[in-house]
């Protein structure tokens, strides 16, 4: 073998390894965001029943940091905030609702969660025995 051939085989051996490194790196940071962004949105929808809770409330400031890669949830949230920062007596009863349920449409589209045959009046509903 020639000093060139080694070269060639040392150089395609170190950048093949590094390319395997970073094309892990780029599949496993999207993992990761996946999951986060999952993670929030379960924690959100699985609180739910209690809109003044701590779990709730944890899962909603998640939400700005988690899914700020996403220009329709940010702007989902930050309407959800001007609905709920708005006197309720100068806004419709339903329009916290109605922007909580574009909200949740929007988390589970930027997940790639399908919901297209759940009617919106579900994503308020949840199960709870009585005492």
């Amino acid at each position: 073998m020639t000093n060139e051939q080694i070269l060639i085989t040392v150089g395609s051996s170190l950048f093949s390894g590094l390319l395997g490194v970073l094309i892990s790196y780029w599949f496993y940071s999207r993992l990761e965001k996946r999951k986060m962004k999952t993670e929030t949105a379960r924690e959100m929808f699985g609180n739910r029943h209690d809109m003044h809770g701590a779990g709730f409330h944890k899962a909603m400031n998640e939400v700005m940091i988690v899914f700020s890669d996403s220009d329709e949830v940010i702007s989902l949230i930050e309407n959800l905030f001007n609905i709920v920062e708005t006197p309720q007596a100068a806004r419709s009863a339903k329009a916290a609702d109605e922007a909580l349920i574009k909200l949740m449409k929007g988390m589970c589209k930027n997940i790639g969660i399908e919901c297209k045959t759940l009617p919106d009046s579900y994503y308020l509903k949840y199960f709870s025995m009585p005492k």
